[in-house]
């Protein structure tokens, strides 16, 4: 087994990690980027070794998660792929791209109280992800979640979050994104590559894509995924 890289973690991006081993003399006399990162990658830049794309992911996932050791990033195990939930099976198949900074998922959830009002949210799934990890009072158990021991439940502290019994309706920015109030629309804006999601639909399949899944554990619930062009 190889040894961790810590070093990966300082960079957010494998351009980032490219750019790293590039020089000023390469861009005043190659000039094109993409001649840069192919001498690059072909070793002529370093005398070690430069990863492909996927093994800096891999590595700087390994290096993540030694440091990070109560989340655990799950490759859809025999576990998951037997667990009959859509909804937890959804979630699990993001979790890696989300810690990445590679998709950024938002989550919506309704959950029906006690008192036979509902309650739901938009929550910044990478966000609870890490909140969770640093112990941050509130923040979702995944652990419980994904074993089916605690029910994922919107909180007043999500991107916006509305309690029908009492007319309470909350917007909050999260470590990814600004929620904005364009006439009608509720939108989140991302804050690296400044993409507008917008809940209700417009602009699916150009910025976002819009899932819903019936969840036995969850509820209905929507998946708002961005693959992030520009990681914060």
């Amino acid at each position: 087994m190889s040894a961790p890289e810590f070093g990966l973690l300082r960079f957010e991006s494998y351009a980032e990690y490219l750019q790293s081993f590039q020089y000023v003399e390469d861009h005043r006399y190659i000039g094109n980027l993409t001649a840069i990162n192919k001498l690059v990658r072909l070793g002529y830049r370093n005398t070690g070794r430069v990863y492909t794309e996927e093994e800096f992911d891999k590595n700087k996932l390994k290096s993540f998660e030694l440091i990070n050791p109560k989340i655990v990033v799950r490759d859809l195990s025999d576990k998951w792929i037997t667990m009959n939930d859509p909804g937890l099976r959804a979630l699990a198949e993001r979790e890696r791209p989300n810690l990445l900074k590679k998709l950024s998922t938002i989550i919506f959830i309704c959950a029906r109280m006690p008192s036979g009002f509902d309650v739901s949210s938009y929550m910044d799934y990478a966000m609870n992800l890490r909140h969770f990890e640093m112990d941050v009072r509130g923040a979702p158990n995944w652990n419980k979640i994904f074993n089916g021991t605690q029910k994922l439940m919107p909180k007043p502290s999500d991107l916006s979050y509305y309690d029908m019994r009492k007319k309470l309706v909350t917007h909050n920015d999260s470590d990814n994104y600004i929620t904005l109030a364009m006439g009608n629309s509720l939108v989140f804006l991302h804050r690296g590559d400044h993409k507008i999601i917008i809940p209700d639909g417009k602009g699916a399949g150009n910025t976002f894509k819009k899932v819903m899944i019936l969840s036995p554990s969850l509820g209905s619930i929507i998946l708002y995924d961005h693959v992030v062009r520009k990681p914060l």
